[in-house]
């Protein structure tokens, strides 16, 4: 495995489909390829520098798209929610799933590279910036887009991996030893939120047309959130004590991976965070539920410009998504199936759980239940449009059915819908929202509930997410204490937020990973007995493993553990 600094031989931007939104066919993250960077030459001239930039935004990908699932698999496969098509120790799933992540997993050294290369890039524009062609208001914006991204590569190495070492402007070359230790998990988050708060100062509420997609004020102020929610959790909040396998950590371990002692004022910070993004009245969840009940929660996936977006991943018109996980009837690759688990996560039409429904009939599952899961999941008899046409017809999973069968294409029984476009067989408008209001509710919800309780304030941002999801009624039961509250509001988070990135995380930073990973991802099993007749059996679709407490965290690449002295592993590896 190379080093962490093997990656400075060449800076090379990641190919990636992007259309222009501006007159002249040129969008600001047009790729483009500058092979061995000359300095001198690349901000001697504006338009190169400005390239340079947007090769910076390449590395937001989310870890679970296009290259990303086909070569190795989703972070949901990690999870109760899905399981992953493809078989073999290349897709870091099967080998997570399996208890054998290790420190010399090729995955892990990779992510660790791929964000350090963007930190470095980060920091070469830092250096360079000043001696550019641009204009001193242009230079001021720019610089505060960069050190956004360059807080969100180092947020994205600390859900990862824990604390890590802090280089600040250095620019690493490939034959430097960092020479000194990682940096505790407080100092990575101190650092990140300083970074924040800089990006934000300097960052506008909004950009002109040619430039939308760019960070802005509100995308620093709502990662920031992001990050003090993150350290307000029970993982991170002096999490590594008590005897639930999390106190077999030295004490030098434990500072990396979380803070030494819990303070639940921490939970009050992030709210106040949360609150500062809804203060600048930028955002409102994409609704309508007119065209359909929970249409505009269809609807909002496939808008390049809608007013749930705080930070995207910009790309032109495009059908990854419906070619990597569409049923093979419908000509995709169906890359990963949806749980049993996460079905039955979904409540009822009405918004009662499914376990406290007297109208849930085990035999008809499918019926009156949340219009999130008809947005969210295909399954036995769902219509769906053809291949080639948007005329809607049944996709049929149940045991031996052709093309989409269990035993012939699925092994839970189930195929992904959330965010597939099933009133086109052409591109889609999307791009993909790394950050959105509705994250946003629902974390004020969580942090607010988690310092004082249900309050109104609680009540009213879980009002806004179930009323848009097209709930009848949508109001939660009133007199809710502090834990009920917590379980409706996890619920919440995990049928809103499914399949995009965010249960992984939550998992661990609750606490629940080794209790919901570990869990068999379940499946359902069809039996058809007459035309359109069934009978049900529930299924064991996979049986995992997870090594806890390691598994909360990823292990430092032992690459790095032997080229970096002073550097400590995480615990459980």
């Amino acid at each position: 495995m190379r080093s962490t600094l093997g990656w400075i031989t060449a800076f090379i931007i990641t190919s990636i489909i992007i259309i222009s939104c501006s007159k002249d066919g040129k969008d600001f993250l047009d790729p483009t390829d500058t092979g061995r960077i000359n300095e001198g030459v690349t901000f001697s001239d504006s338009i190169r520098t400005m390239e340079f930039l947007n090769g910076i935004y390449v590395g937001i990908r989310p870890r679970w798209i296009q290259t990303d699932l086909t070569n190795y698999g989703s972070m949901s496969d990690c999870t109760d929610e899905s399981e992953l098509t493809w078989s073999g120790t290349s897709n870091y799933p099967v080998a997570h799933n399996n208890g054998v992540l290790t420190p010399t997993y090729t995955w892990v050294g990779e992510i660790w590279r791929n964000w350090f290369s963007m930190i470095r890039n980060a920091n070469i524009y830092l250096k360079n910036v000043n001696i550019s062609p641009l204009s001193a208001g242009v230079k001021s914006r720019t610089t505060g887009e960069v050190k956004f991204l360059r807080a969100f590569y180092y947020h994205q190495l600390i859900r990862f991996f824990g604390g890590v070492p802090l280089i600040g402007d250095t620019i690493l070359t490939p034959d430097m030893i960092i020479n000194k230790p990682r940096s505790t998990y407080a100092q990575s988050t101190d650092y990140v939120i300083a970074e924040l708060n800089e990006a934000a100062n300097l960052l506008p509420l909004t950009h002109e047309t040619a430039n939308y997609g760019r960070a802005t004020k509100g995308a620093a102020l709502a990662l920031k959130a992001r990050v003090l929610l993150y350290a307000a959790s029970p993982l991170q909040n002096g999490g590594y004590t008590g005897a639930d396998g999390f106190n077999t950590s030295s004490a030098q371990q434990k500072e990396l991976v979380s803070y030494p002692e819990a303070d639940a004022n921490r939970w009050n910070i992030a709210a106040q965070a949360y609150r500062d993004v809804i203060a600048l009245n930028q955002y409102s969840l994409y609704e309508d539920n007119t065209t359909a009940l929970g249409y505009g929660f269809y609807k909002v996936f496939h808008l390049r410009v809608n007013t749930e977006a705080i930070f995207q991943l910009m790309q032109g018109p495009n059908n990854m998504l419906e070619s990597i996980l569409m049923p093979p009837s419908r000509g995709g690759s169906s890359g990963s199936w949806p749980s049993q688990n996460i079905v039955d996560a979904f409540p009822m039409k009405d918004g009662v759980p499914i376990a406290q429904s007297a109208s849930y009939n085990p035999a008809k599952p499918y019926e009156n239940r949340d219009p999130r899961f008809y947005n969210s999941i295909i399954y036995n008899g769902a219509m769906f449009r053809q291949r080639t046409t948007v005329t809607p017809g049944p996709v049929y999973t149940y045991q031996s059915a052709p093309t989409d069968g269990m035993g012939i294409s699925t092994r839970t029984g189930y195929y992904n819908r959330k965010m597939l476009n099933n009133e086109s067989t052409g591109n889609t408008d999307r791009c993909i929202m790394e950050i959105r209001y509705a994250e946003i509710l629902l974390s004020l919800a969580e942090a607010v509930n988690e310092a004082s309780g249900p309050t109104a304030e609680v009540y009213d941002a879980i009002a806004k997410i179930r009323k848009r999801a097209g709930l009848v009624p949508y109001e939660l039961p009133a007199g809710l204490n502090k834990d009920q509250m917590r379980e409706y509001i996890r619920n919440e988070r995990r049928v809103e937020l499914a399949f995009e990135n965010h249960r992984y995380f939550d998992t661990r930073r609750w606490k629940i990973a080794h209790n919901s990973d570990i869990q068999s991802l379940r499946g359902i099993r069809w039996t058809q007995t007459a035309p359109n007749t069934y009978t049900r059996e529930d299924i064991i679709a996979e049986t995992r493993v997870f090594q806890h407490p390691g598994y909360y965290y990823f292990p430092i690449p032992q690459a790095e553990i032997g080229r970096q002295p002073q550097f400590i592993q995480n615990p459980g590896y």
